[in-house]
C-alpha cells in the first residue's frame, strides 16, 4: 500500500482506540493485513536500489516523494482537527507504517539476517493487484474509509 493508506488507517486506530499499546499493536497489524489486500505499490526509482541517491534521477526521487509528504501532511490536517487524540493519532499513523521503515533499515544498513523475518515479494504479506486500476481502486476505497472515519463529528445546535 502507500504509505499514505497506512497513516491514515493508523490515525483511524488512534483515534477509536483506547489503550496506546493496543493501538501500537493494532497500528503494527494493519500495516501487514492493508498490504495483503491487492494493491499497486509505489514504484522504486531506477538505479536507487543498486547505487542510493547517486544511482537515480533526482527529478524521479522528488517525484516518488510526492506521495508520502501529501501523505503525511494530510494525516497532520486530521489530527489538527482531532486535538484531543493528537498523541494516540500521531503513534498509530508511525506504527502503522513502522514495517516498511524496518525494511528498509534492513536493506539500508544490510542487515541480511533479519531478512528472513520480514515479507517479501510472492509472501501473503505482499500482494500487488494483477492490474494498475485496481491496485489503485482498492487503496483509494481504503483511503476514504479512514478520511470519513477521521471527519470530526460535528454537533448541531
Amino acid at each position: 500500500m502507500l504509505l499514505t493508506v497506512h497513516l491514515l488507517v493508523g490515525a483511524v486506530i488512534g483515534k477509536y482506540v483506547g489503550s496506546i499499546w493496543l493501538i501500537i499493536l493494532l497500528a503494527i497489524i494493519s500495516h501487514y493485513v492493508l498490504d495483503m489486500i491487492p494493491h499497486t505499490p509505489m514504484p522504486t526509482p531506477d538505479g536507487y536500489l543498486k547505487n542510493g541517491l547517486k544511482g537515480t534521477s533526482k527529478k524521479l526521487l522528488f517525484l516518488e516523494s510526492i506521495e508520502p509528504i501529501l501523505g503525511i501532511l494530510l494525516v497532520l490536517f486530521f489530527i489538527y482537527l482531532n486535538k484531543e487524540r493528537a498523541l494516540p493519532m500521531i503513534l498509530g499513523a508511525f506504527f502503522a507504517w513502522f514495517p516498511d521503515t524496518i525494511t528498509f533499515l534492513v536493506w539500508k544498513n544490510q542487515l541480511t539476517w533479519l531478512d528472513k523475518y520480514l515479507p517479501r515479494p510472492g509472501s501473503i504479506f505482499y500482494n500487488k493487484a494483477k492490474t494498475f486500476f485496481v491496485g489503485i481502486l482498492t487503496q483509494l476505497i481504503v483511503s476514504i474509509a479512514a478520511i470519513i472515519a477521521l471527519l470530526p463529528k460535528f454537533k448541531l445546535k
